[in-house]
């Protein structure tokens, strides 16, 4: 140096090795190294892997930086940062009127969880919701994969509802929404009054009650439906000699039709339908007629009458026949002529069956088992018989017979002859053409009535049996 001399230090700015990141397990980061000037800002950015999340930035020493991604920073020296990140995740469950029972906590990315709630008393679950307030779903419990924070909340609610239908009615009152041990009273009325009401049902068909107001305290949602139906009538029956049946056992709901049917006992004919008070109402045998309230049928039945012959050989007559009513007493009376004796009774279609004794008297009541033809037998005090004048008295009573699908008329000839049921239906009806008359006729098994006459002749009235 020779003399004074002056300098001058000239600065410049320099670059500093300010940015280098790292990224810890679960994730990478940009950019990863850096030079940036001095009090420049700095952007670094984490980007986790599948499963993870950025939980941080640490300095060199550990030291928490920040928790921002991307995260912003001035370069003011050399500057090493770390990006931290987790596969772990919360599920953070709350309740609305209930309380959690399983699910609460931490776990790692794609864990099954399953998240359960109770209700308070009164309440039930309604619905699980997000942190924004979005419905999720109604299951409960509610299983899902954990692939991030969770938080979920339970809504639970204790207003009810009371739905009432009404089967040939209508609801009146308590159908609605309530909360839960709220007392309701539900009512229903008939839509017709001649409905009446039967029961309260819920929705699977159970009984629950046969009153009506019926009131009740809410407990969970109610369905109930109320039944009315038609009001039903009794038809009471009578009947002397015979029976009655009906159909549907004598019940019937309004305006339904009911079939009455007579059966005469033996011996009678059915005549007529009478109500309670006496009326008569039809002839018809069955009898239908529409039922509107409860009411009383009565059958009246007749005897039938039957001609009691009674024939008496040579040597006498007899005194008794004629006709009688199904059930009467008969007494007929044998007188003998001088010169003869009686000698006793036979019956039947040929007079050939003995009955009685040698009482010149023989009653017998005029019931199923009765013959209905008899005669008084006299012999002569000699001993001998008599068939002169006798023989005239024992011609063959008129008649029928009924045999291998065959009626055969005996000493019917010119007669109208009607063939009827012991129930009084009508089968046969035709003139006989002659006396000892064979007809084809193919009848049900059964005691008949044949009835015959003949201009102002005697009426004549036979049963006979086909087998």
């Amino acid at each position: 140096m020779k003399g004074d001399t002056a300098f001058v230090a000239h600065f410049d700015r320099s670059g500093y090795n300010v940015v280098s990141v790292h990224a810890g397990n679960g994730g990478t980061v940009e950019p990863n190294e850096g030079f940036y000037d001095l009090n420049t800002p700095v952007t670094i950015r984490a980007v986790a892997d599948t499963g993870y999340h950025f939980v941080k930035w640490t300095d060199e020493a550990g030291e928490w930086l920040s928790a921002e991604n991307p995260h912003t920073f001035t370069a003011r020296s050399d500057t090493a940062l770390w990006a931290h990140f987790s596969n772990i995740y919360r599920v953070n469950l709350s309740a609305e009127n209930g309380r959690i029972t399983l699910g609460n906590g931490t776990c790692t990315y794609g864990t099954e969880v399953t998240a359960a709630a109770d209700t308070d008393e009164g309440y039930y679950f309604v619905k699980w919701t997000n942190e924004e307030g979005d419905s999720l779903s109604a299951e409960n419990p509610l299983t899902f994969t954990v692939m991030s924070d969770v938080t979920l909340q339970a809504h639970f609610s204790n207003i009810y509802r009371v739905s009432l239908s009404a089967e040939n009615g209508t609801v009146t009152s308590g159908d609605g929404s309530c909360r839960y041990g709220t007392e309701v009273t539900a009512k229903a009325d008939a839509d017709k009054e001649w409905y009446h009401f039967v029961k309260w049902t819920n929705a699977a068909g159970d009984s629950l009650s046969a009153e009506n107001p019926y009131t009740f305290r809410v407990k969970g949602n109610v369905e109930m439906r109320a039944h009315f139906v038609m009001d039903s009538y009794r038809v009471s029956t009578s009947a002397a000699n015979g029976t009655i049946t009906l159909d549907r056992e004598g019940v019937y709901t309004r305006g339904a039709e009911a079939v009455a049917t007579a059966v005469a006992d033996y011996g009678y004919n059915f005549t007529r339908w009478e109500n309670a008070a006496g009326d008569s109402l039809s002839a018809d045998n069955p009898y239908r007629f529409a039922v509107w309230g409860d009411m009383g049928l009565t059958a009246v039945f007749s005897g039938i009458r039957t001609l009691v012959t009674a024939v008496a050989t040579a040597g006498g007559r007899v005194t008794g026949g004629g006709h009688y009513d199904y059930g009467s007493q008969v007494t007929l009376t044998a007188f003998p002529d001088s010169g003869y004796r009686f000698e006793n009774w036979t019956a039947g279609e040929k007079l050939t069956v003995q009955v009685g004794n040698a009482d010149l008297s023989y009653g017998f009541l005029l019931i199923r088992t009765a013959f209905d033809a008899y005669r008084a037998n006299f012999v002569k005090e000699d001993g001998g018989t008599d068939v002169g004048v006798g023989a005239t008295h024992a011609l063959p009573l008129p008649g029928a017979y009924h045999a291998e699908g065959v009626l055969h008329l005996v000493n019917l000839g010119g007669y109208s002859v009607s063939v009827s049921t012991m129930t009084g239906e009508r089968v046969l009806q035709f003139t006989a053409d002659g006396d000892d008359a064979e007809y084809a006729a193919a009848l049900p098994a059964g005691v008949y009535i044949l009835n015959a006459a003949r201009w102002k002749e005697r009426y004549v009235a036979r049963k006979f049996v086909v087998k």
